[in-house]
């Protein structure tokens, strides 16, 4: 069985991506208030120093961790769903190893901070709106129904499952390193995203694709 890393183009070793992934954690861990230079310094492994030599400011470096989360997001939705590589295994299981790090993140700036939350919600409704209307998935969303209702709702949605990521594995009894839950998740979010979202012949790929992410991958230890 292969283990797949996680995608080269976000893979950083550089002090400053040291720097903002440090933050993510912190951010995440202790809110934007309560998340310290000093404390993302230490889990950077850098000094102080350097942390305000590349961010002069918290609000830089909260800045640089938001516009690195869309991007990240931006990225997986334009090559999954523009070239396809949605219905992959390898891919599926690249986007769980980049994307599973930002949830605490999403989660804790979706619930702390209302211009945050304003505008994240805003942004992530922008991309949903552009995937369900394109019929790039499945049925495009006609113009006659109220598809800023429906964006909404798809976007609360969405980030509803970022938020409560823990409780659902919890509830399934493991955590975001099993493939294995990983993948029922996914097909349970397919079951509820099918015929409306996805046409039939998506639907069948994607669960092949799942089935070759939950065979070609393994828990890290």
């Amino acid at each position: 069985m292969r283990e797949t890393g996680a995608d080269q183009r976000w893979t950083d070793p550089g002090p400053r991506a040291r720097i903002r992934d440090a933050a993510l954690r912190q951010f995440a861990a202790h809110g934007f208030k309560g998340a310290t230079v000093r404390g993302i310094a230490q889990q950077a492994g850098v000094s102080p120093g350097l942390v305000q030599h590349h961010f002069p400011s918290k609000q830089a470096l909260r800045d640089e961790c938001d516009a690195y989360v869309f991007a990240v997001l931006r990225d997986v939705k334009d090559r999954g769903i523009g070239s396809g590589a949605v219905t992959d295994g390898a891919f599926m299981a690249d986007t769980h190893q980049a994307v599973t790090p930002l949830v605490p993140y999403i989660a804790m700036a979706m619930v702390s901070d209302a211009p945050t939350a304003s505008r994240w919600f805003d942004d992530l409704a922008a991309l949903y709106r552009g995937v369900l209307t394109s019929g790039e998935l499945g049925p495009a969303l006609p113009e006659s129904e109220d598809v800023p209702a429906i964006v909404a709702v798809h976007t609360a949605m969405q980030l509803g499952l970022a938020i409560l990521a823990r409780h659902v594995y919890r509830r399934l009894g493991t955590d975001e390193r099993d493939p294995s839950t990983v993948a029922r998740i996914g097909r349970a979010r397919l079951f509820l995203a099918a015929e409306r979202l996805i046409d039939e012949e998506l639907e069948a790929r994607i669960g092949a694709g799942l089935d070759r992410y939950e065979q070609t991958t393994t828990r890290p230890e």
